[in-house]
């Protein structure tokens, strides 16, 4: 009986379904954005070449950007009508392949799924919603024309980060791709066709795109000023064609009402599937469920391979361990951290994920495939994991002093020493180090900050949270296209990241020197609404400020030369631009010598192969060498190995520090 009325169903559907294309053809029309100013020739020209499909990502993504701002200039609406999406992304990938852009740029560059041809930010949907949103006044006000000057736009690009920041919350992993091209898109609309492509220059990181107003794009109607979006109903507000005021309503009318019953429908054979699919899951042993509800087939791997290699714990024992999950030590956007100790004494730190969704499953197995494989001193290592349909935990270590940011920014903790800081420096950047240039394929860790920074009972640091790493070069963890979503921490996060959504191992460097700041400084990333590294331009450009710059629970007794060196290393790691940033190993040749120049000797010995049973793996190093290609160390002889290397304030100032 219920495969009869399934099949029955199923026939009815599919004829609403024809029937429903038919009328999409009747009421389909033209594509009212407009892509005449667009210059699709140099979108050819980069997405012809592998090397640059990043930048031809882009291309693409400020071309529609720029369509979608005149539409709002007349409709307020960013983006297509829902009705006329598909037709846009049609004209769009038309217009490519008519001038030569392959047919799998398009698709690599998720044409219709990354880059849209409509946009909406936490609901808001129109250039009235995004100008009424809290703080939008700081992104205008900063915003100021032309953006092509390069002050102009890196005040803007700050300070619509820290708009989003504000939009989206304090949490980790954070999407920020819709929103940013909706805050483009409003601020676009408000200002003619040229200040719009220098607008899109900016926001995209294409320098060569201003080339677009030089084809002279038609005509533009009056600007619409944000004071008269306040003041017009939607219905006061001008179209782009005078004939929709005579489209036929009936049509459309039948579309709904045909939509309606073919979704009823669908919903109820979804309800008798995930009915039956319950009534097989309850007659099968638990843990295999939880086995089979399980997608990724590296973490089946585990499940098959040697036992030793993580302990796994049923629910039961977890919950009995955290005396019913009442252990809190911890909270974050991914979920809640427990202290947990076993019946045989067996103490760990039990994270829990708040909600199992698909790219929280994808981040919890990436963490348990790379920490099955990283082992380094300054990593916080696994322990275990625990799956029960619908629940995720992981077991680390336990870290018995916390989390860094909580020795920083909480209350009724012993502030930290000077050289307690200097030293957790140096740790994270050896845990760095290892992963940068000793991990095969190299990765990157995208989310340094204070609260992923772990402290044992020695405060010995160690870093965490791989949910988010990816590999840094060709390799087979989980690498995803170069034009993947943002995520990370506002504040943290690489403004040239942001910009060019490309992934390096310098995005990295750039988060340690904000950690760096914030070690010296005491303050968060992101405090009183201001970003921690522009709000340290003011001590770093005066020598003799710089101990303004000291946290005041440290007092005086930090080391001043060591100081200017750290202020000279944060300088040189949070350049806008990543090629001018080091390498985390130079980073970290300059905090050893700092901290210990003694050693310097010895560094030279290694450099020079003059050490008993060493290898001269490279040949010999020389100071003009190190000089020449300051932008990658990967010659320099590793801290994380048995070794460790040194090099002197001076190499950091002649090397490119500003």
């Amino acid at each position: 009986m219920l495969v009869n009325g399934a099949s029955a169903a199923a026939s009815l559907l599919f004829a609403l379904i024809i029937f429903h294309g038919i009328l999409q053809m009747a009421m389909a029309q033209d594509c009212p954005l407009d892509f005449s100013a667009s210059n699709f020739t140099l979108a050819a020209s980069a997405c012809s070449n592998n090397e640059t499909r990043g930048t031809c990502c882009r291309y693409i993504n400020a071309l529609i950007a720029i369509s979608i701002s005149r539409y709002a200039n007349l409709t307020s609406n960013i983006g297509a009508p829902p009705e006329l999406r598909e037709t846009c992304l049609r004209s769009v990938s038309q217009s490519l392949e008519l001038y030569g852009t392959p047919r799998n740029a398009t698709v690599f560059c998720g044409l219709g799924t990354k880059i849209r041809v409509h946009y909406q930010c936490k609901g808001r949907k129109t250039v009235t919603q995004m100008l009424k949103s809290p703080r939008f006044g700081d992104v205008s006000s900063n915003c100021i024309m032309p953006l092509s000057v390069e002050s102009n736009c890196k005040k803007c690009l700050n300070a619509s980060i820290l708009y989003l920041h504000r939009l989206v919350g304090d949490e980790a992993n954070v999407t920020l791709s819709n929103c940013r091209d909706a805050t483009f898109t409003t601020i676009a609309s408000q200002v003619d066709v040229v200040s719009a492509v220098d607008t899109a220059s900016c926001f995209f990181g294409i320098p060569g795109i201003g080339s677009m107003s030089d084809k002279s794009p038609p005509s533009l109607p009056p600007i619409i000023s944000p004071s008269q979006f306040h003041a017009s109903s939607p219905s006061e507000l001008p179209s782009k064609d005078h004939r929709n005021h005579y489209r036929l309503t009936i049509i459309p009318a039948i579309g709904i009402f045909i939509t309606s019953v073919a979704v009823l429908l669908l919903i109820v054979m979804i309800l008798l599937i995930r009915k039956k699919s319950r009534q097989l899951e309850d007659s099968e042993v638990p843990d295999k469920t939880s086995w089979k509800a399980f997608p990724t087939r590296s973490f089946r791997k585990l499940q098959e391979g040697p036992a030793s290699m993580f302990r796994k714990f049923s629910y039961k024992e977890t919950k009995k361990a955290t005396n019913n999950f009442n252990t809190i030590i911890g909270q974050g956007g991914f979920g809640t951290v427990y202290k947990a100790q076993f019946s045989d004494g067996f103490v760990v730190a039990v994270k829990r994920m708040d909600k199992v969704s698909e790219q929280a499953e994808d981040d919890f197995c990436r963490e348990i495939e790379l920490l099955g494989r990283l082992h380094h001193r300054h990593l916080v290592s696994l322990r275990g994991f625990c799956v029960d349909r619908r629940e995720r935990f992981l077991m680390y270590e336990y870290m018995e002093n916390g989390s860094l940011k909580d020795h920083l920014h909480s209350t009724g903790k012993t502030p930290l020493s000077w050289q307690t800081r200097i030293q957790i420096a140096i740790d994270v950047a050896n845990a760095l180090e290892y992963l940068h240039f000793y991990c095969e394929p190299p990765l990157c860790h995208r989310d340094i900050k204070s609260s992923n920074i772990l402290l044992d009972e020695n405060f010995v640091a160690k870093v965490a949270d791989f949910g988010l790493a990816h590999a840094s070069k060709t390799g087979a963890i989980s690498i995803e296209p170069m034009n993947t979503d943002i995520r990370g921490t506002p504040g943290y996060m690489d403004p040239e990241y942001v910009v060019n959504e490309e992934l390096t191992e310098k995005s990295d460097v750039y988060s340690y020197g904000v950690l760096l700041l914030e070690l010296v400084s005491g303050r968060r990333a992101i405090q009183d609404g201001r970003n921690l590294v522009e709000w340290s331009q003011i001590y770093m450009a005066d020598e003799s400020r710089l101990p303004e710059l000291v946290d005041p629970n440290v007092g005086e007794s930090f080391d001043l030369e060591q100081l200017l060196t750290i202020a000279s290393i944060i300088r040189w790691c949070t350049q806008r631009e990543g090629r001018a940033r080091p390498s985390i190993k130079q980073v970290l040749r300059v905090l050893y010598e700092s901290s210990d120049p003694m050693h310097i000797g010895f560094v030279n010995a290694m450099e020079d192969g003059d050490y008993e049973g060493g290898e001269r793996s490279k040949g010999k190093v020389h100071r003009s060498e190190v000089i020449y290609h300051s932008g990658d160390a990967r010659y320099l002889p590793s801290s994380s190995s048995t070794t460790r290397s040194y090099c002197s304030r001076s190499f950091l100032l002649e090397s490119g520090s500003p």
